[in-house]
Formats: C-alpha cells, sequence, structure tokens
C-alpha cells in the first residue's frame, strides 16, 4: 500500500483550518471567505511578523540619465537594509533625511527671470541645467496684491499654489465677538484646513535642459520681478543611497545606467491555486493556525483563540527554530571583526 507524501498544500490548511474552527461546511465557512482569512495571514501577518532568511532578497533597480528618485513598491518589498552595492561596489546607506542631507545639501541658486507689466501672463526662460526635481520655486505677486507660490511636482509640471482661505465658524465679526472662541477651516464644503494648498498646472520644466514655461492665471504686478530658485548639481557616479517616504534617492546624480543593488524582504505571494504550497514546506501548520485564529477572532470567539495560542507559538517557535540554527557560529559584527568597506571604490567619486 502507497503511503501519501505530507501535504502542505492550500488543500491541506484549508481542511485543518475548518477543524480547527469547527467550520465542516460551506454555509458555517465558504470556501472564498476562508482562502482570504488565509492569504490574509500568509501575505500580512506572517512577513510583518517574522523576518526570517526565506524572505530575504536583493532587491535590484537601474538608475536613469538625470533621475535621483526611484519609487518603491513597499507592499511587495518591506524591510529595507543595508548592505547597497553600486555596480557591485559598496556604498553608503541612509534612512534618515538629515544625516543623508547633511552629507548632500540642496544649496539653492536665485534667478530673476520674469519682469511683470500687468498684462503678460505667460512666461518661457531657460535657466542653466541640470537642477534637482522638486526643488523649483518660483515666487512673486499678481496685480491684486497677492502672492504668487508655484512649486515643480517632481515630475516635469509647474504647480501654483492657492492657499486655502481661513474660515471662521462662528464668523470672526459675530456680535458678541468671543476672542478666541472661533473654530478655523471646519465649515462643511471647505476643501481643506488652513495652510492647505489647491495645486494648479500652469506649466513644464526641464530639469536638464533649463527650459521652463509657465502661464499665470493672473499677471504679475507691473514693476515686480519674481524670484526663481533651483537647486543645481554636478553629476557623478552615485555612491550614497536614502530610503525614505517609500523612496530611494541616490547621489550624485547619476548621467549614465548604474545597477543598484539593496537588501529587502520580500512578502510572500498568496496561494493562487489549491494546489500552491508555502515556501517552506513545514509552514503551513503555521499558517493554518494564524488563519484559524482570524476565523475566530471575526466570530469573538475568545475561549476558542485562547485554545489555540499555545498550538500557534509552538509553530512559531519551530519556524524560527531553522532561522536560529543558520545563524549559529555567525558572530554579531564588532569593532574587531568588521571589515571597512571602501565606499565609493577605487579611484574616488568619479564625477562625470
Amino acid at each position: 500500500m502507497t503511503i501519501a507524501p505530507a501535504d502542505s498544500t492550500l488543500v491541506a490548511i484549508r481542511k485543518k483550518v475548518r477543524r480547527l474552527t469547527a467550520s465542516a461546511s460551506e454555509s458555517i465557512l465558504t470556501t472564498a471567505d476562508l482562502d482570504q482569512y488565509i492569504n490574509t495571514f500568509y501575505s500580512q501577518d506572517f512577513p510583518y511578523g517574522i523576518k526570517i532568511d526565506q524572505m530575504r532578497s536583493v532587491y535590484t533597480f537601474f538608475t536613469r540619465p538625470y533621475i535621483d528618485r526611484y519609487p518603491l513598491d513597499v507592499n511587495f518589498n518591506q524591510g529595507i537594509r543595508a548592505p547597497v552595492f553600486f555596480e557591485g561596489i559598496q556604498g553608503s546607506f541612509y534612512k534618515d533625511r538629515q544625516q543623508f542631507y547633511t552629507m548632500w545639501p540642496r544649496f539653492p541658486t536665485k534667478f530673476q527671470p520674469i519682469s511683470g507689466d500687468g498684462v503678460e501672463t505667460s512666461f518661457s526662460f531657460n535657466i542653466p541645467g541640470p537642477f534637482l526635481s522638486k526643488e523649483v520655486v518660483l515666487g512673486g505677486v499678481d496685480i491684486n496684491g497677492n502672492a504668487i507660490s508655484v512649486n515643480d511636482d517632481g515630475n516635469g509640471r509647474m504647480i501654483l499654489l492657492y492657499p486655502n482661505p481661513v474660515i471662521s465658524v462662528p464668523a470672526a465679526n459675530t456680535n458678541p465677538a468671543i476672542s478666541g472662541m472661533y473654530n478655523t477651516n471646519t465649515q462643511p464644503g471647505d476643501p481643506g484646513g488652513p495652510g492647505q494648498n489647491n495645486p494648479v498646472d500652469i506649466g513644464s520644466v526641464d530639469y536638464v535642459g533649463g527650459n521652463i514655461s509657465v502661464t499665470f492665471p493672473i499677471p504679475p504686478a507691473a514693476g515686480t520681478t519674481m524670484t526663481l530658485w533651483v537647486s543645481q548639481y554636478q553629476t557623478g557616479r552615485p555612491y550614497n543611497l536614502l530610503f525614505w517616504n517609500n523612496e530611494f534617492t541616490v547621489r550624485p546624480v547619476p548621467k549614465i545606467i548604474h545597477k543598484v543593488e539593496v537588501e529587502t524582504f520580500l512578502t510572500p505571494v498568496q496561494f493562487m491555486a489549491a494546489t500552491d504550497s508555502p515556501i517552506l514546506n513545514q509552514w503551513w501548520q503555521y499558517i493554518a493556525l494564524g488563519s484559524s485564529i482570524k476565523v475566530l477572532e471575526d466570530r469573538q470567539d475568545m475561549e476558542g483563540i485562547e485554545n489555540l495560542v499555545p498550538l500557534f507559538d509552538r509553530q512559531e517557535a519551530l519556524v524560527l527554530e531553522r532561522q536560529g540554527v543558520e545563524e549559529l557560529f555567525t558572530p554579531n559584527p564588532t569593532l574587531f571583526n568588521s571589515v571597512t568597506p571602501v565606499v565609493g571604490g577605487v579611484g574616488g567619486i568619479g564625477y562625470y
């Protein structure tokens, strides 16, 4: 008689969850809902609660000429950490904006490219490039005496920022006026709170060529000069990487394509078919127990959850035991056993 091998597929996980939660029939727990519980635990709770080697990976992206910012899908990649390599040469990795921009300050340069006459609204001019995106600031005064505030959006568009009006509820001239008893920007239908800006696309900017075009809805005041700030830079081979707000920033800004590698923890892909198994077959019982607890949470069955917690903890310990064994005889890095990398590689920074 042939004995079937141990089953670690989604079929086995479903069967165990049904047994642990007393959900034998579709009328009690549909398979569609059951799969949602399982995939939620496997792709969301599990990888965020435990970080193990089987979820470690190397995230690779390639720089583009004159582009310094690269977004990351943090639903799939999580736990970004050093080391970082540029073309195989180790660089410096930052998660603190203060440290990064202390090393790479964004020094602004001032220009005055627009002189208002009170009539003209469209202007085109050229500024020596390249300069950083999201750092272009243009300002002045319109014919009504109101401030003109323009900033680029980082994607080549010039955005006029209209600040929301400060609306007092009750009105500030309410009689009797009670000082300090007014709520501002709380009126129904108000587009936002005080300090919030309403962006309007009014033009374009070329960060490399330096061409800027804008069309104002209200012309700048006659006899006024508008001020433009840009942060110019010199290109070079990148060797510094900042990860902040789900985005990578590289310095120096590259002029050519470079390969960048950084370590990450992956989010497991959810089960797509009944025959799918987890990354490691041994995880299936851990996933089944975690999914069962989620089912019982929605039923508010606290006693059932309490019964499963010791079993769940045992399976979690088995999952972590493998990680512990793999780290045996691996010393923690110290001042005495660490190797100091040559940041930037042999031959220096390499500007071009």
